[in-house]
């Protein structure tokens, strides 16, 4: 699409028209665009007594109910602990923000008919088009200790799915929504896949669990 990716590339500082990368290489840029991530705007409540991590989030449990009795915390500014990845997540998609009112009210009705509170740890899932190729993704991959290709990552359709001790945590689909669709549910059960089978891409996803 002619859109050239430079990876492991710094840039040491924008000047009119051009950006100079620490290796001296020199980019014209009539525009420039700079991603620096996310942080909630949860400043707001200082002093209100509800706990906040160091990245600004508020600090919800398991049933998304943050340190003070009664609120609770949805979306982008709340993380929470994850038991299936073993860490406190903070999760920027839509589709988390979909969910987690859910576990909140869940939550509201088990607190007051004595019901044991549901537990909010869904697989982080998000989408999006690019160059008219339907890219998604689903799970955590940061702890991976596997990468398994499926197809070539120069056709047009392919995937690649990441294990942590055999076990789906992650995958990219780029045109292969079954893929997407099985991984996400292999993710959620915990399954232990043949990384064989995994690799070949005629195989269905749900047909790997050992």
């Amino acid at each position: 699409s002619g859109t050239e990716l430079l990876t492991e590339a710094r840039v040491e500082r924008v000047e009119e028209g051009t950006v100079v990368l620490a290796d001296g290489r020199t980019l014209p840029a009539g525009a420039v665009v700079v991603g620096i991530g996310a942080r909630p705007a949860t400043g707001w409540l200082a002093g209100s007594g509800i706990e906040r991590g160091a990245d600004g989030s508020v600090t919800a449990d398991s049933a998304l109910r943050t340190s003070l009795p009664d609120v609770y915390a949805v979306g982008d500014c709340a993380s929470f602990p994850s038991a299936r990845y073993g860490e406190r997540l903070l999760i920027h998609h839509w589709d988390n923000a979909l969910q987690g009112p859910r576990t909140a009210a869940a939550a509201i009705l088990a607190a007051e008919s004595g019901e044991p509170l549901p537990v909010h740890d869904p697989v982080p899932y998000f989408w999006s088009e690019q160059f008219g190729r339907f890219v998604q993704y689903a799970g955590h991959h940061a702890h991976a200790d596997t990468l398994i290709w499926r197809g070539d990552g120069a056709e047009a359709t392919w995937s690649v799915c990441w294990l942590k001790a055999g076990a789906l945590v992650a995958v990219l689909a780029v045109g292969r929504p079954r893929d997407l669709a099985q991984g996400r549910k292999l993710i959620g059960s915990g399954a232990v896949l043949d990384p064989e089978r995994v690799a070949d891409p005629a195989v269905p996803l749900k047909s790997t669990a050992l």
